[in-house]
């Protein structure tokens, strides 16, 4: 059954931008520091050799790569279920396997090993009454190590995900599948942080009604807990039970876990440091009281220990004294929130690595040195090395993926700056830059011997008190002309200021002596939209539809509700005002709703104009008033996933990316024919709106016209164009065939066998099987589709000065035509400022 998310237009900008990657080298940027600049600066330095290591079929069972001695050993879960130990040398020769058989319900993690080449892991036992009956494959996930928390020798620290909420009111769960296989491939490396940080609760599996289809669902009724150790040979020398004494409500909670270079083992859980060693046993070296922290733990050279954990201001990394238990001050050269992994080798102290590349730390210095750049390295990397050893600081053994998230092991050697190419550089900077241009670029590097793409993300600028820095330094860059040569643009830049200014290139000469693009390629309607006149300043090469829905029912035929019609129906169906449009859509997301699909109905940034004193907008000022401000915490148990089903809500603002969301919606949210007719408003427009998935554009200063639209065109090929999922294409071609695809059932191949099954969503316990769309319903969602001329707006001051003169009307202090009057005064001086 695939799992849908709420749709609203908040919910998709916010997935649009994305969750950032958080860069940098650990401080934080400064408006001194410009990573602009400092991507323009060619360096040699960098740059390291990459050959794949053989050491096993299947590189994405490891979960761990240790030193050991003048050898490495990797940790990995086999097919058979069993733990396979690998053990080789750093150029890959001389491999040994030994594997351990891991017992019914085991799961084994934290991996680390003593100078006898004896491995130490804590083994957890889950016993569990009815919970897999039935599900083979979940308990498999428990016994092949898929839910396990990984190796504490390199462990990364990523801060969570921040999840949105919108104010669509369709509160039935849809989400992109493909978005959290994405998300779950990138963050394989670095599991064991999430679960360290948030009480090692990934090691400590807890199953919810959402983990399973199974309906018989039955908490653990014991589980167990162990240190075990193993030699060499695979064979079982001691398991020590952790649960009787070392348990919190049932669990025992483990971030880290080491061994020094006399045998020592290191743990560290939530009440703090434990040493062990056969011959005393456990000793607590760091009592945590009832001030958890969750250390995590690593090996550097010449065996000194350190920590990392949260801290108030981002990833503290300390050393840490055996001896004495002694923690020491934090490195103040980390002071963020982010993608960090820390490894261990010879060389320097300690290694990170980050989303850029792998630097070495000094301790005595307290510095962090760049030893690999990513991108110089033809690395296609998004993040954090999770899984590496220093042979020294200009070789390493890393576990890393492609740009399919397939794993492999790679030994990586430092290139003699000498013997790297000259290559001429072009900056791609944005405001976070997504998986799939970094994808492209990686490409376009690989198959270019004159130019190299360098990433500028301005997202390292935020901080933990300011998200936004990014966005502020990047348009304070493009506003003084140092801006990239290709920007990613988004929601963060007043996009039509900055085409009025001249600072993008027209691209429309580079479409039209293109031998194997024309625009005519593309959608009409679409392609149209993002253009300036003639001029062609972004390119888009897909897209989101966005628009009020309604039953055909209700509206009796009409494309455009007024604000008057939305208020009768509301009075003729009885329906609640508050549930009207959804549950949770407050009076600041229907106006910010209002605001993006107002087109340019009430700014034309070519011509200058306003017209927010119009009788439109000040039926709009009245209309939102109306809204709850706020909704209590409780609204959310009046909440039924039927209410557009029985009519007890009306409109819902729905983001369409994909053609089976007209079936979803129809199927199993309305139940019945529904209308597109864009956000009420009384200017007879349907202003339903195109929101483009992701958009580009060259800067009119640099110097590498040619090679930017090499680069750009990719996105608009039919190679590109038919993969494009979770978006409309804009090309004819390819949106045809993601037409005719939806009126096919879904499968999947079992060997070489075509396996169709039935797409399927609950509403109220009941399930509704979606069925394909059939051909008048491909036809009238396309014909909309290609009626749309209206795009997405956003400007965030133009925003703030809305908001803030509003309010006076909202709070009695002014009439909605006064606060019309002023905002038109306040936006037609600001719109002239800035075109």
């Amino acid at each position: 059954m695939k799992n849908y998310a709420k749709r609203g237009l908040s919910v998709v900008l916010a997935l649009t931008m994305g969750t950032m990657l958080f860069t940098g080298c650990g401080k934080k940027k400064t408006d001194e520091e410009s990573i602009l600049n400092e991507a323009t600066k060619a360096s040699k330095d960098y740059v390291f050799a990459s050959e794949v290591l053989n050491i096993t079929e299947d590189p994405s069972g490891i979960n761990g790569i240790i030193p050991l001695g003048d050898r490495l050993c990797a940790t990995s879960y086999g097919e058979d279920g069993e733990i396979e130990l690998i053990s080789f040398n750093a150029d890959g020769s001389d491999i040994e396997k030994t594997n351990i058989k891991v017992g019914e319900n085991e799961n084994y993690s934290y991996y680390t090993f003593d100078s006898e080449g004896n491995m130490y892991a804590i083994c957890n036992i889950y016993t569990w009454s009815d919970y897999y009956e039935g599900d083979a494959e979940g308990l498999e996930d428990l016994q092949d190590g898929s839910l396990e928390d990984g190796d504490s020798e390199n462990q990364s620290e990523n801060e969570s995900d921040k999840e949105s909420a919108d104010n669509s009111g369709d509160a039935s769960e849809k989400t992109d599948d493909k978005d959290t296989e994405d998300k779950e491939a990138e963050n394989k490396d670095t599991e064991s942080a999430d679960g360290a940080n948030e009480g090692a609760e990934s090691d400590d599996v807890t199953v919810t009604e959402e983990d399973t289809d199974s309906e018989d669902i039955s908490a653990p009724e014991k589980d167990e807990c162990y240190l075990v150790k193993f030699d060499k040979d695979g064979n079982l020398l001691e398991k020590i039970d952790l649960m009787e004494k070392y348990a919190n409500d049932g669990y025992v909670s483990i971030s880290g876990m080491t061994a020094t270079d006399d045998g020592t083992i290191l743990i560290s859980l939530e009440q703090g440091i434990l040493s062990y060693t056969s011959a005393d046993g456990f000793k607590m070296l760091v009592d945590n009281g009832t001030q958890y922290r969750y250390y995590q733990m690593y090996k550097g050279f010449n065996g000194k220990i350190f920590l990392s954990s949260y801290g108030d201001k981002g990833i503290e990394l300390s050393s840490f004294d055996p001896g004495t238990g002694a923690i020491g001050e934090p490195s103040k050269t980390l002071q963020s929130y982010g993608d960090y992994s820390f490894f261990g080798g010879n060389g320097y102290d300690l290694y990170m690595s980050n989303a850029e590349g792998i630097y070495g730390y000094d301790q005595a210095a307290d510095t962090m040195t760049k030893l690999l750049d990513y991108v110089d390295s033809d690395l296609e990397l998004n993040g954090s090395v999770g899984q590496a050893v220093a042979i020294s600081d200009s070789e390493f053994v890393a576990l890393i993926p492609d740009s399919d998230y397939n794993y492999y092991v790679a030994h990586l050697t430092k290139v003699a700056p000498e013997d790297v190419k000259d290559k001429q550089l072009i900056t791609l900077g944005g405001y976070y830059i997504d998986y799939e241009i970094r994808k492209k670029a990686f490409e376009f590097n690989r198959n270019s011997n004159e130019y190299k793409i360098k990433f500028v993300d301005y997202s390292s600028y935020d901080t933990d008190d300011n998200y936004g820095a990014g966005a502020d330094k990047l348009n304070m860059d493009i506003v003084s002309g140092n801006t990239p040569d290709i920007l990613i643009l988004g929601d963060e830049m007043p996009v039509d200021s900055y085409i009025n200014k001249g600072l993008f290139l027209d691209l429309a000469s580079f479409i039209s002596n293109d031998s194997e693009i024309s625009e005519s390629d593309f959608i009409t309607n679409i392609f149209d939209a993002f253009k300036t006149g003639d001029k062609v300043y972004q390119i888009v090469p897909s897209f989101y539809i966005s628009s009020m829905i309604a039953k055909s029912k209700f509206v009796e035929g009409k494309d455009v509700l007024t604000f008057k019609d939305c208020d009768e129906l509301i009075k003729n169906t009885g329906v609640k005002r508050d549930n009207a449009f959804g549950m949770m859509l407050t009076r600041d997301g229907f106006l910010e709703q209002g605001i993006a699909y107002s087109g340019n109905s009430y700014i034309d940034w070519e011509k200058k104009q306003c017209n927010f004193n119009s009788d439109s907008f000040i039926e709009f000022l009245e209309f939102a008033k109306d809204f709850p401000t706020e909704y209590p915490e409780s609204a959310w148990e009046d909440y039924k996933d039927t209410m557009y089903l029985n009519d007890e809500s009306l409109f819902n603002f729905i983001v369409f990316s994909e053609f089976s969301d007209y079936a979803y919606y129809k199927r199993a949210v309305f139940g019945d024919d529904f209308k597109f007719v864009g956000f009420p408003n009384n200017l007879g427009i349907n202003n339903s709106i195109i929101y483009p998935s992701k958009r580009m554009a060259i800067s009119s200063q640099t110097k590498s016209k040619d090679a930017c639209w090499e680069f750009l065109r990719a996105f608009l090929t039919e190679a590109y164009q038919d993969e494009v999922t979770y978006s409309f294409p804009i090309r004819k071609s390819s949106f045809d065939k993601k037409a005719q695809k939806a009126k096919e059932r879904p499968y999947y191949m079992d060997g070489d066998e075509k396996i169709e099954y039935d797409e399927t969503f609950y509403v109220n316990g009941q399930e509704i099987v979606l069925d394909p769309l059939n051909d008048d319903e491909i036809l009238d969602f396309s014909n909309f589709i290609k009626s749309l001329n209206l795009t997405y707006t956003y400007n965030k001051n133009v925003n703030n000065i809305i908001f803030e003169e509003a309010s006076a009307f909202f709070s009695g202090q002014k009439t909605a035509k006064e606060v019309a009057d002023i905002i038109q005064s306040r936006l037609s001086i600001y719109v002239n400022e800035n075109s």
